[in-house]
């Protein structure tokens, strides 16, 4: 491409399998991805990506020695520097994964996880049980993520879980992994609590399975 558009950001950690697996599935939530499976031994990923309202993809590629690439047409001038910084964003908080303390928060949300994923889902009772549980480790989750970035009794221990979600999407331009099934997992559990609804069994398994799925990437 002449006068390629080209951004260069190196994010120590980014190279851990862990870090690129969340790298991509925060890229999937935001664009179209498409990654090349063939790629040379000193690159670690490379990808395509594409959203509703650019007029040309983007170029990602990430490198043995951590740093990223991102390209772009000239065509895409007007959205770079935004699409850059979004990016950057993804690929530090992929990174956060690494960086995540053993905190009481954290910790506690481990305990209750141990706990939740062996309860049977066969029964009325437990189904209920299943998704109060989910929703909150959740809430542990989100809530710990916030604290790195306000302190406010108000933020942390009294806004809600969606409250505590748009803060960090939109105040502090955190993407956040699955933010429509946490806020899933909370209506399910609202459900339960203020109208005493029954947990089906389709229900108990996703909110299982997405809490579980979360903690790990979260």
């Amino acid at each position: 491409m002449s006068s390629t558009l080209n951004k260069q950001i190196n994010v120590p950690g980014i190279c851990d399998p862990a870090c690129l697996k969340k790298f991509e599935t925060l890229l999937s939530q935001r664009f179209t991805i498409e990654v090349d499976g063939k790629i040379p031994v000193h690159m670690r990923l490379k990808a395509k990506l594409e959203r509703i309202g650019l007029p040309r993809e983007v170029h990602v590629e990430i490198f043995t020695n951590e740093n990223t690439s991102i390209k772009a047409s000239p065509e895409v001038k007007t959205f770079f520097q935004d699409i850059c910084l979004e990016i950057e964003s993804i690929l530090k908080e992929s990174v956060h994964l690494l960086n995540r303390q053993d905190t009481v928060r954290v910790k506690r949300a481990e305990r209750i996880l141990k706990y939740m994923r062996d309860i049977s889902v066969q029964k009325e009772v437990e189904r209920m049980v299943i998704v109060t549980l989910c929703d909150i480790i959740l809430d542990l989750l989100v809530t710990e993520k916030l604290s790195n970035f306000t302190t406010k009794r108000q933020h942390l221990e009294h806004e809600s879980i969606g409250v505590k979600l748009g803060m960090l999407e939109t105040q502090f331009r955190i993407p956040v992994y699955k933010p429509k099934a946490i806020r899933d997992v909370r209506n399910l559990r609202n459900k339960v609590a203020h109208g005493g609804t029954s947990t089906v069994k389709d229900e108990a398994v996703f909110a299982q399975n997405t809490t579980i799925d979360i903690f790990g990437l979260f």
